[in-house]
């Protein structure tokens, strides 16, 4: 698995196009979440946005940072949302209005964000996305303005690593994984993780804020069909290029949480992740 197979566009699309798993799978996530607070209001409660008016977001989905922003920005606020999933439009556009702000929405990829000027916006913010497209990081920071802000959410390499090991396992031993080879999952979460993440912004920004975001999903033997929803909605970035074998793979693994659940009656896993707030953006000139 090479880290272009695991960024490939065209299989990033196709499992998130499916809108309602989507958003299924984020109930999901916060009905088994150890840490019930949202950590989009964990990281908005640090700043003052009452002076944005140009938002930019990035990887937007179907809008939930954009809808925490709800009573945080200038009243005249514009949100720009940025994706490659066409279907997410009406879902974003939506989460725009319920926020209370006018928005528009792009379904052609983050690259255009390289077409917009020098200090456009007075906040980019996106979440759970940028280890898809760490190139643009200089980007955002170009398309600030000098007291503009970035806000970005992301995992821990420990993230959900109890199942990386689990599925792993399986892929061992009916041999379609060998010694140190990277499920899709890992490669995309050490593009941009909480262990990375101020290395990679610091050349770019002034000031980082970092803040931690603890959290586990635990589930017991009777929410093991949650889990595997939530595993089948993530299984491209588990199981490609296993793709004859998907179901007897899915159906093992299946085997191997339930005899888990047996044995200790709740099954932990790790959720952690970490919110980067960036200010005083740096200009080309001060970067070189």
């Amino acid at each position: 698995m090479t880290m272009a197979e695991a960024l490939d566009k065209k299989k990033i699309r196709q499992v998130f196009r499916n809108v309602q798993k989507h958003r299924r799978t984020e109930q999901i996530i916060r009905k088994l979440s150890s840490n019930k607070d949202d950590i989009r209001i964990t990281a908005l409660n640090q700043v003052d946005l009452t002076h944005c008016q140009n938002v930019l977001e990035l990887g937007c989905a179907f809008g939930s940072f954009t809808e925490a922003l709800k009573d945080r920005l200038h009243p005249e606020a514009k949100i720009t949302g940025l994706d490659i999933v066409p279907e997410y439009e009406p879902f974003f556009l939506e989460a725009c209005q319920r926020a209370g702000y006018s928005g528009n929405f792009s379904s052609i990829g983050v690259h255009p964000i390289k077409k917009y000027t020098n200090g456009t916006f007075d906040l980019v913010i996106c979440s759970f996305a940028l280890y898809f497209f760490i190139e643009i990081i200089p980007e955002i920071a170009r398309v600030l303005k000098k007291n503009g802000i970035f806000i970005t959410i992301t995992h821990s390499c420990r993230n959900m690593q109890e199942l990386i090991v689990l599925t792993k396992t399986i892929l061992e031993k009916n041999k379609l994984l060998s010694g140190n080879n990277l499920l899709p999952i890992e490669i995309i979460l050490r593009q941009f993780s909480s262990e990375n993440g101020a290395a990679l912004l610091s050349p770019h920004f002034r000031r980082i804020q970092q803040i931690d975001f603890n959290n586990s999903l635990i589930f017991q033997a009777q929410e093991t069909e949650f889990f595997l929803e939530y595993y089948q909605f993530k299984r491209p970035f588990f199981l490609t290029g296993t793709n004859t074998l998907k179901n007897d793979i899915f159906n093992q693994l299946r085997l191997e949480l339930q005899k888990m659940t047996m044995n200790s009656k709740i099954i932990k896993m790790c959720k952690d992740d970490r919110i980067f707030i960036c200010s005083e953006p740096l200009t080309l000139k001060e970067t070189s």
